[in-house]
């Protein structure tokens, strides 16, 4: 239910309002960060229309129904979720791991263009919600502009997407855009406090690292994660690069981004606000140990891994390159 989200509450009121004045689109981009909650949110927004529970100005969806729970559950048959690795309705269209794939591809949404010909079995409307629609093949994309440009009747497909830029500009233009934001560094604390008990330490360092993303903070709330981020961190002032998989070079990119970034701000600022503040002695210590020109350059080399990274380098590659530039820090 919307009143379960944690923040977003100017998109989820104006979502609201387009279903209460009757002024839905039959196609929605939900744009911003990645781990912020989009894909929930669209969720919440399906159920909220096809909720049975209508009676005069809703704020929210009941909860309680069949329809509500059936969509709940992944088994309502008219809310579909598409996937980069599978083409479903939630409940049943699971792909296996063999058919597991990084893009969605025009066979998905043929199947998507061949189920909205019928009219919705339940709901009043069935509803496509694309997670991750920059994925989309170049076929993929094409067919999914037809539909949009003549949307089948009692139809609504959501785009959810981390990087609007790379979908066409033709798709975009024929989409409602609602851009979402990342929480703030005090909103995401105090929520780490507040609601999961978490130490000011670690809740800061948590804010600042997931960048205001709560399903990341979420996957590692529970590790001794100051433990662990300053051993890696340590191993890159040892000049012990490596990376075992995409998902572990990402994250230690990031954590050695962050201290980068310390050392830097370091030298700009008189009182900056440090991601490492378990550190602040020792980033003080050591932050004329490079000059602000290298610094720059190690940040923006790490930048350009993490895009690097999105767009299927090769990962033996990119441990070499970072094993050259980042060793001379």
């Amino acid at each position: 239910m919307f009143n379960q989200i944690k923040g977003h509450s100017v998109q989820i009121k104006n979502l609201i309002a387009d279903v209460n004045l009757g002024k839905l689109s039959s196609g929605y981009l939900f744009g911003g960060p990645s781990g912020i909650g989009k894909k929930l949110v669209a969720l919440n927004f399906a159920k909220f229309i096809s909720c049975e529970n209508i009676s005069g100005e809703r704020q929210d969806s009941c909860g309680g129904c069949p329809t509500c729970k059936k969509i709940d559950n992944g088994q309502h048959p008219d809310i579909f979720l598409v996937t980069a690795d599978s083409a479903k309705e939630i409940d049943t269209m699971v792909s296996s791991k063999k058919e597991a794939s990084s893009a969605i591809k025009i066979e998905q949404i043929k199947e998507i263009r061949k189920r909205s010909s019928f009219r919705p079995y339940e709901a009043k409307y069935k509803i496509f919600i694309i997670d991750e629609a920059e994925k989309m093949t170049q076929e993929a994309s094409d067919a999914l502009l037809k539909t949009l440009e003549e949307p089948p009747k009692d139809t609504i497909f959501i785009l959810v997407s981390a990087s609007e830029r790379m979908l066409a500009a033709t798709i975009v233009s024929r989409c409602r855009r609602i851009k979402f934001n990342a929480l703030s560094l005090e909103e995401m604390k105090e929520l780490l406090i507040a609601d999961y008990r978490l130490d000011e330490t670690k809740a800061h360092f948590l804010s600042c690292f997931s960048q205001g993303a709560l399903a990341n903070v979420l996957k590692i709330k529970d590790k001794d994660i100051l433990t662990e981020k300053n051993s890696l961190i340590d191993d890159f002032l040892r000049k012990k690069i490596f990376f075992k998989d995409r998902f572990d070079a990402q994250y230690k990119l990031n954590l050695f981004l962050g201290w980068l970034r310390d050392l830097l701000l370091s030298r700009l600022m008189q009182r900056p606000t440090l991601i490492n503040i378990d550190r602040e002695a020792e980033l003080l210590k050591n932050k004329d140990k490079y000059t602000i020109s290298e610094l720059k350059s190690y940040i923006n080399f790490i930048s350009d891994a993490l895009l690097y990274l999105e767009r299927n380098i090769n990962l033996r590659l990119l441990t070499n390159l970072a094993r050259i530039k980042l060793c001379k820090a």
